[in-house]
C-alpha cells in the first residue's frame, strides 16, 4: 500500500492538535533537496537525462532512510511487533517508534542526506569487523539509505556492546548517530503519528489450568508478563497462529478500528500485554501497534 492510503488518513496532526492531510505534492517540491544530496555521494555527475523529470527521491513506498533494531534476547511476540526505530520518506516525514511523527525541514533532509550517503559510501564504511562478534542474544542494528542507484546498508551484531572494542568502524556509528539524533528530538517534541492499519499480534500466555492466566514468573519484556484473562473480543479478528503459535495479522477498516478500540497498545514496548481466554479454552496475550506506509 502506497504512502497516499495513509496520507489521506488520520495519521497526521497539525500543532494546534487538528487534523492535516499531507499532500504527496511535497514529494515534488523536495526533489531538489534529495537530488543534491544524492549527487554528491555518486562517483561522478550522471550525463544529462531523457526524462524532464527524473527520480531523485525515493519511490512512495521507499524510505529515505531507516534505523531498525532486530533479534536479540526478546519474546517471539515483542519481535513480531516491534517497528523500526527511525523511518525518514523523501517527503520530510518523520516516523519513530511507530509512535510520534515529525518533519524534517528541507535543510535538515538534505544534510541528514548527504551525511548518510557520504558515510556509507566511504572507504571506512567497507572495512570489516575486527573481530568476528561472539557476544550472545545481542540484538543486531541495520541502518539503509536510499540513492537513485541503490540502497546503500549496514547489519551490524552486538553494534552497541562492541562499540568500546573498536569492533565496527566508527564511521557506522557516525551514521547510526545521526539517525539517533533525530530520533530523540522527535521522541520528544513531536505529535502522535497515526494511522488507519495497524498490525495485531497475539501469543501463547503461560500456564492457563487454573482458569486465570497464572503461570511461572517470567521476566518483564515477555508477552505473557500479565495477569489478567478476559474472554477474547468478539468485534476483534482473531489472526491465525504459525508453526510455534505465534498470531500476527495486518489490518485496514473496520477491523483495524475494532483492534484499536478494544486491543490495549503496548506504546512503551514494556510486553505488559493483556491476556485473553480463546473459545477453546487456550489463552493468548495481545497487543497492536500502527503500520508504517511502508509496511
Amino acid at each position: 500500500m502506497g504512502r497516499g492510503d495513509v496520507h489521506n488518513g488520520v495519521r497526521d496532526r497539525a500543532r494546534g492538535g487538528e487534523p492535516v492531510h499531507l499532500r504527496l505534492t511535497r514529494r515534488g517540491l523536495l526533489a531538489g533537496v534529495l537530488a543534491s544530496a544524492a549527487l554528491s555521494a555518486c562517483d561522478s555527475a550522471p550525463a544529462a537525462a531523457p526524462s524532464p523529470t527524473p527520480s531523485l527521491v525515493p519511490p512512495e513506498d521507499v524510505p529515505l532512510a531507516v534505523w531498525e533494531l532486530t533479534g536479540g534476547l526478546t519474546a517471539p511476540g515483542i519481535a513480531a511487533l516491534r517497528p523500526p526505530r527511525l523511518v525518514v520518506y523523501g517527503d520530510g516525514d518523520t516516523i519513530a517508534d511507530a509512535a510520534y511523527l515529525s518533519r524534517l525541514d528541507p535543510d535538515k533532509l538534505q544534510a541528514l542526506a548527504t551525511g548518510l550517503t557520504g558515510d556509507l559510501r566511504s572507504d571506512a564504511a567497507q572495512k570489516q569487523p575486527t573481530v568476528t562478534p561472539t557476544i550472545m542474544d545481542a540484538p543486531v542494528t541495520r541502518v539503509t539509505v536510499w540513492t537513485p542507484t541503490g540502497p546503500l546498508s549496514f547489519t551490524a551484531v552486538a553494534f552497541d556492546e562492541l562499540k568500546p572494542d573498536h569492533v565496527y568502524a566508527d564511521v557506522l556509528y557516525n551514521a547510526r548517530d545521526r539517525l539517533a539524533t533525530v530520533h530523540k528530538t522527535v521522541s520528544a517534541t513531536a505529535q502522535p503519528y497515526l494511522a488507519t492499519r495497524v498490525r495485531v499480534v497475539a501469543v501463547p500466555a503461560l500456564d492457563t489450568t487454573s482458569g486465570t492466566g497464572g503461570g511461572s514468573p517470567i521476566t518483564t519484556g515477555d508477552p505473557s508478563a500479565s495477569p489478567t484473562l478476559a474472554a477474547w473480543p468478539t468485534g476483534v479478528q482473531l489472526p491465525p497462529p504459525n508453526s510455534e503459535g505465534l498470531r500476527q495479522a495486518d489490518l485496514d477498516g473496520d477491523p483495524a478500528r475494532a483492534a484499536m478500540r478494544i486491543l490495549t497498545r503496548d506504546l512503551d514496548q514494556r510486553g505488559a500485554w493483556p491476556s485473553y481466554q480463546l473459545p477453546d479454552g487456550t489463552a493468548v496475550r495481545a497487543c497492536w501497534r500502527y503500520l508504517l506506509p511502508n509496511e
